[in-house]
């Protein structure tokens, strides 16, 4: 769809919120605006059957709401989402932060690529981060019986396990745990009637590449030894996860240099095939002649490099890559990255 959008002299962050039915997305919102009464915000929601946004408090705080009533953005990004942008555009002088509300009945993966792949869009917003709002009464069924609710864990950089005074404290371990699974690299927030108790969700800039850096450096499920990395004993096997759930994480670090270009040429069409299984993608990668990390970061089909911190000169390099999907084969995507070494640059590029 092509759009007119008028020209804004700064990017505005997004924050996008999802989460399943009754989660809570609603009154985290009204918290988030009731938080920050120094920040004008604009809001876009599409959720169905739940209360709406404080009106009186939104009045008092100056901020402007979009409710979209054609049809969910996540389904089918609407005519009237792209008007919404465009007015937001047009204030940029008087928007300090975007709050998107996903519908709990669909998969969000739409709404973030948006943002990150059109490259009109780019030029005004930046995502600062996805949150899911999980209901810590019910989760271990919505996890079972909603794929969309495991794609919501799967796509989100925090997870605010709400609702925690309506489960025990053991039971609260255990969800932590079927968590981590989809995505052991969100942070995890225990949460009462939405209140995050202090959490900054606003200043979290989770697409930056020095989030995405530390993200990956502190990434749990592997080992980070100088070496083919393994599954560690806290995640056992990663044919556990997959018993569990479909959609889980494979961590991989190699001591190597990757060849720059067969890295681009494999991970290009790598995502292209995947592109409706894989959801994100994270990375440090070791480039020959490089002084810098070079940060790798994909959801879905789009994917960029940036340049990381400096490689210190008596620091042994390595590079660390962790893939979150959908019944991601292991020892076909090892067996691919093998291939991309620098040293291998004559092999065959197989995706």
């Amino acid at each position: 769809m092509q759009e007119n959008f008028k020209i804004a002299q700064k990017r505005i962050p997004v924050t996008i919120i999802t989460g399943f039915l009754g989660s809570g997305k609603t009154t985290l919102l009204n918290n988030i605006i009731r938080k920050n009464p120094d920040t004008r915000f604009a809001i876009i929601e599409n959720e169905f059957g739940e209360l709406g946004i404080d009106g009186e408090l939104v009045s008092a705080k100056g901020t402007s709401v979009y409710e979209l009533t054609n049809g969910c953005i996540c389904c089918s990004l609407s005519r009237d989402f792209f008007s919404s942008l465009q007015t937001i555009i047009e204030k940029t002088d008087k928007i300090d932060h975007l709050l998107v509300e996903t519908t709990g009945i669909a998969d969000p993966t739409s709404v973030i690529d948006l943002f990150v792949a059109n490259n009109t869009i780019e030029k005004f917003f930046e995502v600062n981060s996805v949150i899911c709002l999980t209901d810590a009464s019910t989760l271990e069924k919505t996890i079972h019986d909603e794929v969309d609710s495991r794609k919501q864990i799967a796509l989100s950089d925090l997870v605010i396990l709400n609702k925690v005074d309506l489960a025990a404290g053991t039971h609260i371990s255990q969800l932590k745990e079927h968590i981590s699974e989809i995505n052991p690299m969100a942070e995890i927030v225990e949460a009462k009637w939405a209140q995050t108790n202090g959490t900054p969700l606003l200043q979290t800039k989770a697409y930056s590449s020095s989030h995405i850096e530390k993200s990956t450096r502190s990434f749990h499920n592997i080992s980070v030894s100088i070496h083919e990395l393994s599954v560690s004993n806290k995640s056992t096997s990663s044919e556990m996860v997959n018993h569990r759930h479909d959609i889980h994480a494979e961590g991989f670090i190699f001591d190597e240099c990757f060849d720059q270009e067969l890295f681009n040429i494999w991970m290009s069409s790598y995502l292209y095939f995947n592109q409706n299984t894989l959801y994100r993608v994270k990375g440090i990668l070791n480039f020959r002649g490089k002084k810098k990390r070079c940060v790798f970061h994909a959801v879905k089909g789009s994917y960029n490099f940036e340049d990381g911190t400096d490689w210190e000169n008596d620091e042994a390099r390595y590079s660390k890559i962790v893939f979150i999907g959908k019944y991601i084969d292991r020892k076909e995507l090892e067996t691919s990255l093998k291939k991309l070494f620098q040293s291998r640059k004559a092999n065959r590029i197989s995706a």
